[in-house]
Order: C-alpha cells, then sequence, then structure tokens
C-alpha cells in the first residue's frame, strides 16, 4: 500500500490569493494584506466558528504575507514556483519541506565593497555565500523586521531578523534609515 504525501502548500494557497489576482490588481500590497489579517483570523484558534478542514499557522501565515509583500522576493519565488511545476525532480523534492531557520543580522558575515554593503552566510549545500543580502534588500524590507533570504544553490532559506532605526545627520534634520 502506497501513500503519498501531499505537496505543501503554496504562499498564495496559505493566503487564498493566485498569482494572476495579484498580478491583475492595481495595488497588489493592500490586496495581500487583506488576505493576510482574512488569514489570521479565519485560522486563529479562538476565532474560528467551526473547525476549518485546513489549518495554517500563525508562521505559515507570517511567512506568506513577508514573501508575497516584498514585489522582489514574490518575483523570486514566482520564479522558484514556475521551475518546480516544469521540472519533475524538483517537483518531488518540494514535497519534502525544509525548515526555515531564523537568524539574526549580526549573525551573518559582513563584507563592505565599492558596489555596497553585503551580508552572507555559508550554507550546508557548501556554497559558502549560499545567502547574501545588500543593504537594499533590507531597506525594502525594513517595515517587517526580517526577511526570507533563499540559497542560491539549493531550496534552504534562512529568516533574517533585523531592526532598522531613523537615524537623524548631524545639523541637516533629515533622517536616514540606519539598519
Amino acid at each position: 500500500m502506497s501513500t503519498t504525501t501531499p505537496n505543501p502548500p503554496t504562499y498564495y494557497e496559505i493566503l487564498s490569493l493566485s498569482p494572476s489576482t495579484l498580478t491583475a490588481h492595481s495595488d497588489p500590497s493592500s490586496l495581500i494584506k487583506r488576505a493576510y489579517r482574512r488569514a489570521l483570523l479565519n485560522h486563529h484558534p479562538d476565532k474560528k466558528p467551526t473547525p476549518a478542514t485546513t489549518t495554517w499557522t500563525v508562521d505559515q501565515i507570517s511567512t506568506a504575507y513577508a514573501i508575497l509583500s516584498s514585489p522582489f522576493q514574490r518575483r523570486a519565488y514566482d520564479a522558484l514556483l514556475a521551475s518546480q511545476a516544469t521540472t519533475p525532480t524538483n517537483a518531488q523534492k518540494a514535497q519534502f519541506q525544509t525548515g526555515i531557520e531564523p537568524v539574526d543580522l549580526d549573525d551573518l558575515s559582513f563584507a563592505s565593497s565599492p558596489a555596497g554593503n553585503e551580508w552572507y552566510r555559508s550554507c550546508r549545500c557548501g556554497n559558502p555565500r549560499g545567502f547574501r543580502l545588500g543593504e537594499d534588500d533590507l531597506e525594502e524590507a525594513a517595515d517587517l523586521g526580517e526577511l526570507m533570504v533563499g540559497c542560491a544553490d539549493c531550496s534552504l532559506w534562512l529568516r533574517v531578523q533585523f531592526a532598522a532605526v531613523e537615524e537623524e545627520e548631524y545639523g541637516t534634520g533629515e533622517g536616514s534609515l540606519a539598519i
């Protein structure tokens, strides 16, 4: 007797959205935020009136929101979904869902170059800079205080948590973002 493991849910399924709906909508960020709040209410143990057939955890809902609310991360996630759909071996690998490791930004190695600052970390797959992010990525995710970073060579992910504070430049009265 063989049993098949169902594919893990996509972030779109968790928030009850479709990629085409987001593409067609003039303001996808407001649509994603409404779907996020609706999912939290629908799957909250104290709020749901009857047991749902499928229950998502707050972590799953928050991760889905974090990925889909960032245009950069959503494009990368859409590309990942497209590659899994067209490659049978990747679709089979997707049945086993790896964990998302939470780390603090201070736990990553730092490199400064004329091109900009970069934080990186090696991955279990052997890539010495498998997880990489730059200041632009952090500024884009500053409101959330966390950023999902996928390995360049495999399917592992990091949830990088950080705090962004406003710095006031001396004498100008103008603020800038300090990570």
